[in-house]
């Protein structure tokens, strides 16, 4: 049955790329903002993209705005160093570590 064959490699494939974006990293901060500078980034919309490891998320020192609903996360201990963060949004995640008071 070759349907049944290319269903199985679709789901394949779409695993792989639920989590090609598992670990916030400098490349994918670049490419979704076009910004060359982490320390540039005010505002950062990273929805549903199956994330669970905020990764370099702290280089962002400037950010202001920060949308990271729908994901995996269960640490917010990188957020510690984000000091001009105004708006979070964390929903429809998995939070059980909020660090030391850090948020």
């Amino acid at each position: 049955m070759p349907n049944s064959e290319y269903t199985r490699m679709d789901a394949k494939k779409d695993k792989e790329h639920e989590t090609d974006f598992a670990k916030i990293t400098a490349a994918l901060l670049k490419s979704k903002t076009g910004e060359f500078d982490l320390e540039s980034i005010l505002y950062l919309k990273l929805r549903g993209l199956g994330i669970c490891d905020l990764g370099c998320i702290g280089e962002c020192i400037n950010l202001e705005r920060l949308d990271l609903s729908g994901n995996n996360i269960t640490s917010l201990i990188p957020l510690a160093s984000l000091k001009l963060l105004l708006v979070l949004n964390l929903s429809a995640n998995r939070i059980t570590n909020l660090g030391n008071g850090a948020v």
